[in-house]
């Protein structure tokens, strides 16, 4: 009896000992530095050139600040894999883990189990459902790249006729709000004229929105216009309206990525598209997640920090951090953003 009643006093030592102690690792701890710290950072897809642009910026950033960055993703847009990479981050203790967003809401529960672990969550690129983050950097005013990519198609087609939408995945937060400011710009006035006759989704996949495109223009001969907000779906509607011989007639436009799409404004076969500069965004995310580790923003409207040589940046609503405005790009101005695209080995 005497040597049951020891280890049970033991065991209810320890027991103690553990409830007064600070709890085991859950997750990762909250260093003041990122140069302490590791991040995950998730693009929708690891074969985009564009993403791979986005890499070198935050590489950049990195050489500055230090940290340890990991820059991982599916090869396609898969929520999928998206969602298995917030795990492993979640795993390997990351104070932030970051994306752009397959599917807004999919990933949601895996970001919030993450948070709860310890890590820090933000988006970029593409944002995530409300409350499932506390930063958004975002590329440029959603209403502003809705917008000026409906006035390079409305002026193409001097504000008549009827056009259709290839768009990347139906679930794209960021996409289907640009989507809704084309909308809201359709229903002005001076564009009465114009029909938006169809929406359809290529998942950011050159087949399927190459099928998409050709589907479209099949299905309405009297088609004037494609807009793609997409480089992707810009890409194939190019080609669908080529292979269908239909490209003298339909404008093609959107999204582009001067590193892969520059040669279509140089033939004339898009007039313009809008884009901005993704090494510019990965310097910026980079830099709102240090500040975000350190402290120095929590998320709230008006605070700021430093963002290096782009200067001084404030948290907007909602936890929105803005690059800047979107750039229209031209055949006269597409040569003058080469480093903006660069690629990281």
């Amino acid at each position: 009896m005497t040597a049951r009643r020891t280890a049970l006093a033991a065991a209810l030592a320890l027991a103690l000992l553990g409830a007064c102690a600070p709890a085991a690792s859950t997750g990762a701890s909250a260093p003041k530095s990122i140069r302490d710290c590791n991040l995950t950072m998730i693009p929708k897809s690891t074969d985009n050139p564009y993403f791979a642009a986005v890499h070198t910026g935050m590489a950049d950033a990195q050489r500055e600040l230090g940290g340890d960055l990991s820059f991982v993703g599916p090869a396609a847009g898969d929520v999928t894999g998206q969602i298995q990479r917030i795990q492993s981050g979640r795993q390997r203790g990351s104070c932030v883990i970051g994306l752009s967003a397959v599917d807004s809401t999919a990933v949601a529960p895996a970001l919030n189990a993450a948070r709860d672990h310890g890590a820090k969550i933000m988006a970029w690129d593409g944002d995530v459902a409300t409350g499932s983050r506390g930063i958004f950097v975002n590329m440029a005013r959603t209403d502003a790249i809705g917008r000026a990519q409906f006035d390079i198609l409305a002026n193409a087609m001097h504000r008549t006729g009827q056009f259709g939408i290839v768009s990347s995945q139906a679930t794209a937060e960021v996409t289907n709000k640009w989507i809704a400011a084309m909308h809201a710009e359709l229903a002005r006035p001076e564009n009465k004229g114009m029909t938006l006759v169809k929406t359809s989704y290529g998942d950011d996949d050159a087949k399927k929105s190459y099928d998409a495109a050709v589907a479209l223009i099949r299905a309405y001969p009297d088609l004037r216009g494609i807009m793609a907000p997409t480089p992707i779906a810009l890409e194939a509607g190019v080609k669908a309206a080529t292979d269908l011989g239909v490209a003298d007639r339909i404008v093609v436009t959107g999204l582009g990525n001067p590193s892969a799409d520059a040669q279509l404004l140089r033939n004339g076969q898009v007039p313009a598209y809008v884009l901005w500069s993704p090494r510019e965004l990965g310097y910026l995310a980079y830099y709102a997640a240090a500040a975000y580790i350190s402290g120095e923003i929590t998320g709230r409207q008006g605070e700021s920090f430093s963002a290096g040589h782009l200067g001084r940046r404030t948290v907007g609503a909602d936890g929105e951090i803005v690059l800047g405005d979107p750039i229209t790009f031209t055949k006269d101005n597409v040569d003058d953003y080469t480093r903006d695209f660069q690629t990281t080995d």
